[in-house]
């Protein structure tokens, strides 16, 4: 059996395990594909229960999903399964310190990591380079992971893919690979999506921007959080139309707690990597044991962590 984990919350993730599937559809194997999704949080658990299951898995293949310091707990891991005879390929564009990529090298069979590309990128450059279906989805990933903003169709795929984050859209994510895999970029099931997620996209951006905090910390500057049910990342994005000024923006996703730092003026990785999450230079994700008070309201607790932390990782 093939096992593909990819980052669950983004277009890039999803598009990067598209471009597995149609490399593994179009070829002459005969094995089997699994595909599932991690976030920062779950993913030593999912690597885990793949790695000491009974299946026997051929190659596991990780993609979009960066590092943190907890992950060096799969360590020991790698090294079993290579024993088993089980081919571990990672590909990734996140920052990762020198000395873990080296670790990391030493230990798996394949190990990409470039950050001037997007996952999806590396992943056809590596499987299916000149595949225009392949080079599409690529486009596509890289448009939003790097807000160039070209392609209307990628940020919609991106909306659609925020509402159906977490367990109960899974069954919508694996759709959203198996169309891109295809090439059915313009399937009448994005179009139904789009129309189903308006309403709530709407709704929940008027709550984001009706309950936002500013956080002044002295001789620093200012940063806004707020929250609602919707992605963490798209509330960043309000704040930062809303307020331009400010120094960082914070989001929380309601759903699950997940938490989206971004910001050009802070080292958000490193940010992120001080709760045990982790990212990009300017964006990252985190999660924080005490986020709200049991009123639902913003604890205390949170907003004094984020007023002693950020000053720590300004650039």
């Amino acid at each position: 059996m093939i096992v593909s984990i990819s980052h669950e919350h983004d277009l890039d993730g999803l598009g990067s395990q598209a471009i597995i599937k149609r490399y593994y559809d179009t070829s002459s194997s005969k094995e089997t594909i699994k595909l599932l999704d991690a976030n920062y949080t779950n993913f030593i658990e999912i690597v885990n229960k793949q790695l000491t299951s009974e299946i026997n898995i051929s190659n596991l293949i990780i993609s979009d999903i960066g590092f943190n310091k907890s992950f060096k707990t799969l360590f020991h891991l790698f090294k079993s399964a290579k024993k088993k005879n089980c081919r571990i390929l990672w590909f990734d564009h996140h920052i990762v310190d020198a000395s873990i990529k080296k670790k990391i090298r030493k230990l798996i069979d394949v190990y990409v990591n470039d950050v001037q590309k997007c996952a999806a990128e590396i992943l056809k450059d590596y499987f299916l380079p000149n595949d225009p279906v392949a080079v599409k989805i690529a486009d596509f990933a890289r448009d939003t992971d790097f807000k160039t903003e070209e392609y209307k169709l990628a940020s919609d795929i991106q909306l659609i893919i925020g509402y159906n984050i977490g367990p109960k859209g899974f069954n919508n994510r694996r759709k959203i690979v198996e169309l891109l895999s295809e090439g059915k970029f313009n399937d009448q099931w994005f179009e139904t999506q789009i129309r189903e997620l308006e309403k709530w996209i709407k709704e929940q951006s008027d709550f984001a921007i009706q309950n936002v905090i500013k956080i002044n910390i002295r001789n620093f500057g200012n940063a806004y959080i707020s929250y609602a049910k919707i992605g963490g990342g798209k509330i960043t994005e309000l704040l930062k139309k809303e307020y331009p000024d400010s120094l960082a923006y914070i989001g929380i996703d309601l759903r699950y707690n997940e938490i989206i730092i971004h910001s050009d003026f802070i080292q958000c990785r490193e940010f992120a990597r001080y709760f045990g999450g982790g990212g990009h230079k300017n964006r990252a994700g985190f999660k924080h044991p005490h986020t709200f008070t049991d009123k639902k309201e913003l604890s205390e607790r949170f907003i004094q962590d984020i007023k002693k932390v950020l000053p720590k990782f300004k650039k």
